[in-house]
């Protein structure tokens, strides 16, 4: 696992999403991006050329390139996403602001999905609870970003991005106090 600490400024997206329970991710994300993004805009990967306001702003804002976790009620708010170039939002697509933040940058390679979902099990099962410890999360959501390429090949790139705040010394020793109760079972 690679991963480097970057500030980085405020950053809007534009996009749309679906909700995802957490047990449902490794299917439910594929299968969203399947029929919610290849195959609704198959005509559009073919042509290049778009033929509604909201092809156009695929285009024009790389939609496509991140995908957003974002906490919900019952689970992520799962978005297809692109960052925003600015002008209008046509009906259908939302926009997403990540704050001013120093962020966890997590890289893989390898085919698509499973580099990817093997990446964010590595982040929340070794990264967090171990190194994790000295941040707390800037804010609610993750950020996924693609490169451009062949999600297939065992070259192509992607990466999990996580706004963080660093803690100080005396939050990461109550951190570490709350997770050492949690996994005893005490909390």
């Amino acid at each position: 696992m690679n991963v480097k600490y970057e500030k980085k400024n405020a950053m809007t997206f534009i996009g749309y999403h679906t909700e995802i329970l957490p047990e449902e991710g490794y299917q439910k994300c594929p299968e969203f991006w399947d029929k919610e993004y290849a195959a609704r805009y198959a005509r559009l990967w073919q042509t290049m050329k778009p033929e509604t306001e909201v092809e156009k702003a695929i285009l024009e804002n790389g939609i496509g390139m991140f995908a957003i976790c974002a906490e919900a009620k019952k689970g992520f708010e799962y978005w297809i996403a692109g960052l925003y170039q600015g002008g209008d939002v046509p009906e259908g697509l939302e926009l997403f602001s990540f704050s001013a933040s120093e962020w966890a940058v997590f890289t893989a390679k390898g085919p698509m999905p499973e580099s990817l979902q093997t990446l964010n099990t590595t982040v929340w099962q070794e990264w967090f609870p171990n190194e994790g410890m000295k941040y707390r999360a800037n804010g609610s959501a993750t950020l996924e970003v693609y490169s451009a390429g062949n999600p297939q090949s065992p070259d192509y790139e992607c990466g999990i991005w996580v706004p963080i705040h660093r803690m100080d010394n005396s939050e990461c020793d109550t951190a570490e106090v709350v997770s050492t109760m949690t996994l005893t079972g005490i909390l």
